[in-house]
């Protein structure tokens, strides 16, 4: 159960090390580190707790197949776009620093995020968001220091906990894809939404999004050609911007 909507959403990961000439160690080291720190954290906190997260994960995924539309804000989404989005019942689904064009979050169903979305994914972690948090090689400081400081709320958000390694590992899952953006398709799709449900806003594949927080411009580029890519391999990529 919730497995990957195909074989090929995790093995693209391993094209991508290859292209960037990373190696799978750290990834997979992030991802079992940041398991044992969310159980840790657990003892005190519930919903942190393995069976919370769980429970989080299948409630999730229940009001995600049961919604009319699924809404997935990229990076490049502009608040005018946001205030454009159909009055029809709707779930939004956010890539990371996305989230900041939201002026409330009635709609919001989760982030997908790999820690780079600074004051806008704290703003959210903070207001109870659910956060589908993902580790990889070289992300450590970040959630490190994030799920620090979402652990000390009075009210500390829900988590799923993803990775991208071909292993299965205890606690957190592989939903496929790379970037923010494709990754939080491939999440939607593993919770058994259909593709026809699935409205992309905000996807650029020429320039890197105001919502992308800190990144190198040409690499973050090469990162979203291989977004295109794996969007394209699932034919959902006639949204993204050229």
């Amino acid at each position: 159960m919730y497995e990957a909507f195909s074989q090929g959403l995790i093995d693209v990961q391993d094209e991508v090390r290859t292209a960037f000439g990373w190696t799978i160690v750290p990834d997979r080291e992030s991802a079992e580190q940041m398991v044992d720190l969310v159980n840790v954290y657990g003892k005190l906190t519930p919903l942190w707790a393995p069976n919370g997260r769980k429970e989080s994960l299948r409630a999730l995924s229940q009001r995600l197949s049961e919604a009319d539309e699924i809404v997935i804000l990229g990076a490049a989404v502009t608040v005018g776009e946001v205030l454009n989005l159909p009055k029809t019942p709707h779930l939004i689904i956010a890539a990371d620093g996305a989230v900041g064009a939201l002026e409330e979050y009635a709609h919001l169903a989760c982030v997908v995020s790999d820690f780079d979305g600074g004051i806008h994914l704290d703003a959210a972690a903070q207001m109870g968001a659910l956060i589908v948090a993902h580790a990889h090689g070289d992300n450590f400081e970040r959630w490190e220091a994030s799920l620090e400081r979402w652990a000390g709320h009075p009210s500390p958000p829900a988590l799923i906990l993803s990775h991208q390694t071909p292993d299965g590992l205890d606690g957190a899952y592989n939903f496929g894809g790379f970037t923010d953006g494709d990754r939080a398709v491939c999440f939607a799709l593993a919770m058994g939404v259909e593709k026809e449900k699935i409205s992309l806003v905000g996807f650029s594949l020429g320039e890197v999004g105001r919502w992308s927080g800190s990144t190198i411009p040409y690499q973050k580029l090469r990162k979203l050609a291989w977004m295109d890519t794996i969007l394209g391999s699932i034919g959902m990529n006639d949204a993204v911007k050229k």
